[in-house]
């Protein structure tokens, strides 16, 4: 039996893209609900390592499945992802966020958009997640609030490559800011070191000397600008 499951709700676009994808090689098994109530028993009886529900489908009892998921002290740690209809208003969205859920995604749903952020949401699998090159600057902090400088060149919703010559111990936490490309507000984040490239001892030879960040702590604003800049970086690729 998977050890690894997702809960989500009967939908077979969805069900089709997570089977065609690394989840199913990697031996997530996938449990199929009909309406909230069915949600949130599969999820207290499977302990799932993600859940999906699409609104379009669910509407109103898949913000209340969410909420009572998140009300519950064993259950809130369960990642829950809501797909909102196409012709959502913003205020849907809001109400996911004011409902405890941890990402929200607008259809038309795109399956490489829908597996970043899934992957977004599962620290087992973020390595797995497509990582689109990019290349601009940014400023950390260590635990000492000494600044150092980088490079962004590669990037997605689970985390980045940081180019940089100030190297740090897997597990180390970071605080980063940057700006992304044709946007204005700047972007604040903690992260954690994943994996060091050093120039000594190159894990990968075809990356450049620096560090793989895991983002932690992510809030939905900062969720919101990064999803925004991606599919500019997808449109343009």
């Amino acid at each position: 039996m998977p050890t690894k499951k997702i809960v989500l709700s009967n939908d077979s676009f969805l069900l089709t893209i997570l089977r065609n994808s690394f989840f199913q090689r990697e031996g997530f098994g996938m449990v199929l609900v009909q309406d909230g109530q069915t949600g949130f028993q599969a999820i207290e009886a499977e302990e799932p390592t993600l859940a999906l529900f699409d609104l379009l489908h669910l509407g109103e009892q898949a913000l209340e499945c969410c909420r009572a998921v998140k009300r519950d002290p064993l259950l809130a740690v369960t990642p829950v992802l809501l797909l909102l209809p196409e012709d959502a208003e913003e205020d849907l969205a809001d109400d996911c966020w004011a409902a405890g859920c941890d990402a929200v995604i607008h259809r038309p749903l795109a399956p490489e958009r829908f597996l970043d952020a899934a992957c977004g949401l599962l620290g087992i699998s973020r390595r797995l997640a497509r990582r689109f090159p990019v290349s601009f600057p940014l400023s950390f902090l260590d635990s000492k609030q000494k600044k150092h400088l980088g490079s962004c060149v590669n990037l997605n919703l689970g985390g980045m490559f940081l180019e940089t010559e100030a190297l740090f111990p897997v597990g180390t936490e970071l605080a980063v800011e940057f700006v992304l490309p044709g946007f204005q507000a700047a972007l604040h984040i903690s992260v954690r070191v994943a994996w060091v490239n050093h120039p000594e001892w190159r894990k990968k030879n075809s990356m450049p000397c620096g560090v793989g960040l895991e983002f932690v702590s992510v809030s939905p604003t900062f969720v919101a600008a990064l999803q925004e800049f991606l599919e500019s970086v997808k449109i343009d690729g």
